[in-house]
């Protein structure tokens, strides 16, 4: 199997392998899981239908944690099982814990923070900013979503340099959910952006906050709202507390 994207964020490089929780494909077997516990506080990460948990390339230190999502039948070896509407690899990074603030409370900031020098070079496998392209980037509500190309080494075998990326909440923690398509099927815009908020619908509602109602399943891919351009770095909570660099390791 691929190995991780290890421009995912930091964190990845150096987790430990984890074990898989329940949640069994329809007609699929115990080696291709739909969804997994990893972390201390048990943070469910699961994808949209067809998508499946590759427990040779989830990662879990307890405090952070990696996970690698592909085709249901390709990861059961069975034609049987479900498969999913978009081909594509989906991966999640959940970063450590912190009672410093939320990402929702700076999400006016990550447009600028990552078109800045520092952001770019965060995103960067290599650590060299110029291998970063920021393509567009967008809000869905207290999501940030981000489309950004990386020149460098180290990819997913099999995928293309781009690739679409939210950041969210996750109770204490942040995660960082990417759709990766395939290098021989290119994803469209609505494709892509379909993939990723169902990916993180999926989560949200594995990982309910307290009290909180239900998230619908997401509805076909509206125009979301653009990020704000031009903001001054610092200006907001995000530097102040750091809270957005934990998510790089």
């Amino acid at each position: 199997m691929p190995r991780p994207f290890p421009a995912l964020l930091v964190l990845a490089a150096s987790l430990g392998l984890a074990g898989c929780g329940g949640g069994l494909l329809r007609g699929g077997g115990a080696e291709a899981p739909t969804e997994v516990a990893v972390t201390t506080d048990a943070i469910v990460v699961t994808g949209p239908d067809g998508y499946c948990i590759d427990p040779t390339a989830t990662r879990d230190t307890g405090a952070t944690g990696f996970v690698l999502l592909g085709n249901c039948a390709a990861i059961a070896n069975s034609r049987r099982v479900i498969q999913p509407a978009t081909p594509a690899v989906l991966t999640a990074a959940i970063s450590e814990p912190s009672s410093g603030g939320r990402l929702a409370d700076s999400i006016a900031e990550l447009d600028a923070f990552f078109r800045s020098d520092e952001g770019l070079t965060l995103l960067s496998r290599s650590g060299d900013p110029a291998t970063v392209t920021i393509l567009d980037t967008a809000l869905d509500g207290e999501v940030f979503l981000l489309h950004a190309a990386d020149t460098s080494e180290g990819a997913i075998d099999g995928v293309q340099a781009d690739y679409w990326r939210a950041y969210l909440d996750v109770g204490p923690r942040i995660a960082t959910l990417s759709v990766l398509a395939l290098e021989d099927r290119a994803l469209s815009r609505e494709e892509s952006l379909a993939t990723l908020r169902g990916f993180a619908a999926a989560v949200q509602a594995a990982n309910p906050a307290p009290g909180a109602t239900p998230l619908p399943p997401p509805g076909p891919v509206a125009p979301v709202q653009a990020a704000p351009q031009n903001l001054p770095l610092g200006a907001g909570p995000l530097w102040n507390v750091g809270l957005f660099r934990r998510i790089f390791g």
